[in-house]
């Protein structure tokens, strides 16, 4: 097992200016690479830890979102309790989420209140390859609700008797645009592009994982519009994949 990490990674934001560097929750210790075999059996489940601590002057109440980079195949998700596949939690503040759960609750009994100079301790990542080798990429973001970029995020790759514990940088045929506006308020819209894959399988999560719309997409082009009065506000992924595995994503909330 090989752990890589990266210490007090917001402060390299500081080459951009210390208004950056102020804005945000510092991330202490992160872990870049996870690297194991799946014949250990220390790696049925690899559970990740970094402290998150507040260098502003600013009291800062934190949420965490885990978005998705690159899956292993099969993933399970949204979870099914014995189905085949990959799959992964995470715990913050007061809770262990459940299998797939996208971000934490953003009501103010579940978010992380840090104020200045202080130090949680309560973030675990856990991850669970089911025999599935490959690289699994996801990112966790520590920021206030709403507002990601006011925060920080960390990318993790989770790698189990993976060849090249990397990326895939083969580049997707689907291609989209970023969902506009945002949040979500009225109708947003979507804009894709297949690039010639035959079709791709429309899907949007909630923040629990669930599956609240699916769809398949056979024109080559279009547009996919997104309501604010067909879901309740919150946070929600959008999906594209094709039959060959190519996928993105785009998160979005709603208000």
């Amino acid at each position: 097992m090989k752990m890589k990490t990266l210490f007090f990674s917001v402060l390299l934001c500081a080459v951009t200016g210390p208004a950056v560097l102020w804005a945000q929750p510092t991330l202490v210790d992160p872990i870049e690479v996870f690297e194991g075999s799946l014949d250990d059996p220390a790696n049925e489940e690899i559970a990740l830890h970094w402290d998150v601590t507040n260098l502003t002057d600013d009291t800062l109440s934190l949420m965490v979102t885990r978005n998705i980079i690159q899956l292993v195949s099969p993933y399970n998700l949204p979870y099914e309790q014995d189905a085949p596949g990959a799959y992964d939690r995470f715990c913050w503040g007061p809770l262990c989420y459940d299998y797939g759960q996208y971000s934490s609750f953003t009501t103010e009994g579940y978010l992380v209140e840090l104020l200045p100079n202080e130090t949680d301790s309560t973030f675990i990542a856990d991850y669970y390859p089911a025999g599935v080798a490959g690289v699994t990429a996801l990112e966790y973001c520590f920021h206030p609700v709403g507002d990601v970029a006011a925060g920080t995020c960390q990318q993790v790759l989770y790698c189990l008797d993976a060849e090249n514990c990397a990326l895939n940088v083969d580049e997707s045929t689907i291609e989209s645009s970023p969902l506009f506006p945002q949040p979500v308020t009225g109708l947003s819209s979507f804009p894709y592009q297949l690039n010639g894959a035959s079709r791709a399988e429309l899907t949007i999560h909630n923040a629990a994982g669930q599956l609240v719309e699916q769809q398949t997409l056979r024109a080559q082009q279009g547009v996919v519009y997104i309501n604010a009065a067909a879901y309740p506000a919150g946070l929600y992924v959008l999906a594209l994949t094709t039959p060959q595995g190519e996928r993105v994503t785009e998160q979005f909330l709603v208000q």
